[in-house]
């Protein structure tokens, strides 16, 4: 019991920690979704000028969805609408990551290792990071 205890609770942590970080990712997911999806609503002015970057509000949003999550947009050109005489189209893309914190001690440690975590400074945490591509809504010119 003494030998197989440790690794049978080290397998059982890591699982919960994987269940954890799944959790985490899908959390950051549909925040940045949300996010992108209100940006690229509010990414035009009603004069049609285009806002530059994520916006005055769109960071204080995501730290509204998740309190240590911080977010960068930035919008590219992707073509123009020939329905729409060759106004040009734009994609905002979102990027949001987010620290996160594991648990369990030597769980912790295995899955904030390079491999697992490329973007964690290790020592028990990770940094996850989801990128949402959404079209700018932009009105047309009649």
């Amino acid at each position: 019991m003494l030998l197989v205890l440790p690794v049978f609770l080290t397998i059982v942590f890591t699982i919960m920690e994987m269940g954890y970080m799944s959790f985490q990712m899908i959390l950051l997911n549909h925040a940045t979704y949300e996010v992108a999806r209100i940006g690229a609503m509010t990414q035009v002015t009603s004069s049609g000028n285009m806002l530059g970057g994520c916006g005055p509000y769109l960071p204080g949003l995501m730290t509204r969805i998740i309190h240590s999550a911080s977010v960068a947009c930035k919008s590219e050109q992707t073509g123009t609408d020939k329905q729409a005489n060759d106004m040009p189209t734009y994609d905002l893309i979102v990027t949001g990551s987010n620290p996160i914190k594991f648990v369990f001690p030597l769980s912790s440690t295995l899955m904030s290792s390079r491999p697992l975590c490329p973007q964690g400074p290790g020592g028990g945490w990770c940094t996850i990071s989801a990128t949402v591509r959404m079209p700018i809504e932009r009105p047309l010119n009649y």
